[in-house]
């Protein structure tokens, strides 16, 4: 009877691709959103956020600022987009700052479906989408912090499909315009990278279809002169406020420092070894789905389709950028990791068709991911239930430190995902949209349990707290860092945000009506009154003094 229902519904779904967005906004909508601005800022976010808030307070938009100094590691089109948020929404709390990232996710998907829906069909091309949306890394972690790399992403792989389209209708000056525009956006939020993918994209496809001469076309030289001409006039403004030889060399230091040559040989030859396994963690579940390409003539499918192959080649010629460079990041990865899922999911579509051993595996092991998922729902109202009876001690139940009591919850959740997976069974046709509805559903999970145990267990949110408050307590006071304070970005974007103000090092000598904020290997040998103490990572302490 259900799997009679769904299989009717996704048919009739199948027909309307307006509903199936409606179905899967409806879905994924709550999952990205709840929660989203709780926890406090962490890895990269800080530099971000507090670059733009500085740059928010001084209106000095070419010249980007990180507690006042000026700040050269990434160009500031993404510091532009929040600020412009901070303006028009009157906030800079946590939400504002990581919804560019869920709009982002949702533009890069949906320009997915439209672009692969030509070459893959509606249903294929949506499948790809959804997959990249729901990989582990994304859908459990980046998809709610506030940073750059989804637009970086989206920009670059745009940029990798336009090469291919325009090419394949023979427009050569539209595609060499329009990707090197794209190319000179790419920059304009992370830098050279940009460029190195732009130019590995017009090899890998002119040399594929033997059109290598276009490579010194005028069109070519047209589409490069676009793109010195958006980076000309951005270097010409930039170098009225700043120094443009001290950028550029930052931004060449940035690109080469994650390199084999820059790191450590030990750690290199570690990172080399374990790349392929930690990318194939990263975007679980579906990079599982590569193993496809181990069955008999599955290689010889995917060359002998050019779109296919453009996408397969241009993947492993990207993929030693990162390979050989130990300080990649899984997030850097989000523009490569739906070229392979172009190949690796209409490739799973033709061997389930022909049901050939490597997705019969496959399906065996994805519906027991499924079915562990989904037991794990039980796990917490199961271990209070025994510890009410005397089953458990104090130790096992630590685990659940934070982690809501709401056994109706548990329960509901569970059976919904239990349905996604008994479904992932049955419905064999599509079993690839069942995964990446249980995903969301999993995901909608993930939010209403982890996140509250997050707040309860995470040391950044007494920092925070401990932040907010020292800049309420100082707002319209002077206040600066004595000389050697060595202050996180995100404890002085949270002082900032409350002060309205740049919190900046003192050039001068301390002052008795000026507060300060230092530690105690700046504070030295100096006489001072102390008015609070903040604790943060690593055990420091800061304190909030007037010096005498």
């Amino acid at each position: 009877m259900v799997e009679t229902l769904a299989r009717r519904v996704f048919t009739a779904l199948s027909r309307r691709p307006g509903w199936v967005v409606v179905l899967t906004l409806a879905l994924a909508l709550p999952a990205l959103l709840l929660h989203l601005g709780w926890q406090p800022l962490l890895v990269d976010e800080p530099i971000r956020a507090l670059v733009a808030l500085e740059m928010h307070f001084s209106s000095r938009f070419f010249s980007p600022t990180l507690q006042g100094f000026p700040y050269y590691n990434k160009p500031p089109l993404f510091n532009w987009l929040l600020v412009a948020l901070f303006r028009l929404t009157g906030r800079e709390d946590e939400f504002i700052l990581r919804l560019p990232t869920i709009a982002a996710l949702l533009l890069y998907t949906t320009a997915m479906w439209r672009v692969l829906r030509p070459q893959l069909g509606s249903r294929l091309a949506f499948t790809v989408a959804l997959a990249f949306a729901t990989t582990g890394r994304v859908l459990f972690y980046d998809s709610f912090l506030g940073l750059i790399d989804l637009w970086h992403a989206g920009l670059t792989w745009l940029a990798f499909m336009a090469v291919w389209y325009l090419g394949q209708r023979g427009q050569w000056a539209r595609m060499f315009v329009l990707t090197y525009a794209l190319t000179a956006a790419g920059f304009l939020l992370k830098g050279l990278p940009s460029v190195v993918f732009q130019g590995i994209a017009l090899l890998v496809y002119c040399l594929d279809t033997r059109q290598w001469r276009r490579l010194f076309s005028w069109q070519h030289a047209l589409g490069v002169g676009v793109l010195l001409s958006i980076l000309g006039v951005y270097f010409f403004l930039y170098s009225r406020h700043n120094s443009l030889e001290v950028a550029l060399e930052t931004l060449w230091s940035q690109s080469s420092q994650r390199t084999v040559a820059a790191q450590p040989l030990a750690d290199s030859v570690q990172y080399v070894l374990l790349f392929p396994f930690d990318f194939i963690k990263h975007f679980l579940p579906w990079t599982l789905l590569a193993f496809g390409l181990l069955a008999r003539g599955a290689r010889r499918w995917v060359l002998g389709q050019p779109f296919l192959r453009y996408n397969a080649l241009l993947f492993l010629a990207v993929l030693p950028v990162y390979w050989l460079s130990p300080a990649t990041i899984p997030r850097y990865l989000f523009m490569l990791v739906p070229l392979g899922l172009t190949v690796i999911i209409p490739l799973y579509k033709e061997l389930a068709r022909t049901a050939r051993w490597p997705v019969r595996w496959l399906d065996a092991a994805l519906l027991g991911l499924l079915v562990i998922s989904t037991l794990a729902l039980l796990l917490p109202p199961g271990l209070r239930a025994l510890a009410a009876r005397g089953g458990v001690g104090p130790g096992p139940l630590a685990i659940l430190r934070g982690v809501p009591d709401a056994w109706p919850l548990s329960l509901g959740l569970f059976a919904v995902l239990a349905l996604g997976a008994y479904l992932f069974w049955k419905l064999i046709d599509y079993r690839l949209l069942v995964l990446g509805y249980y995903l969301l559903v999993l995901r909608l999970a993930f939010d209403i349990f982890i996140f509250p145990a997050r707040m309860a267990t995470s040391p950044e949110v007494p920092y925070r707290t401990a932040a907010i408050r020292i800049g309420r307590e100082t707002r319209g006071r002077p206040l600066l860092l004595l000389p050697g304070t060595a202050l996180d970005n995100v404890e002085a974007f949270y002082i900032a945000r409350e002060r309205g103000q740049t919190l900046r090092t003192s050039a001068h000598p301390p002052h008795p009506d000026t507060l300060y904020l230092t530690d105690d290997y700046a504070l030295g040998s100096r006489r001072f009154r102390l008015l609070d103490t903040m604790r943060v990572d690593r055990g420091i302490r800061f304190r909030l003094v007037q010096v005498y």
